[in-house]
């Protein structure tokens, strides 16, 4: 398994990724978006920005202290 970094920028939040590619990763990164959206009480009509940013290797990533979804 791999570690993608992703930004969801409206918000700041920043989180990891955990999957094989990036498209699978996307995926994921889209319904963290989401669940941010929701967090923050913005509603359907608010659009998330996610931005991935690189692929962490295992000690970034472990050293990072961010969620891996």
């Amino acid at each position: 398994m791999k570690h993608f970094y992703f930004i969801e920028r409206n918000s700041g939040e920043e989180f990891i990724v955990g999957a094989d590619t990036l498209e699978e990763a996307w995926k994921i990164a889209e319904e963290v978006a989401a669940s941010i959206r929701e967090n923050y009480n913005e509603g359907a009509g608010f659009a998330t920005w996610t931005c991935y940013e690189y692929e962490m290797t295992d000690e970034e990533a472990e050293a990072s202290g961010l969620d891996e979804y």
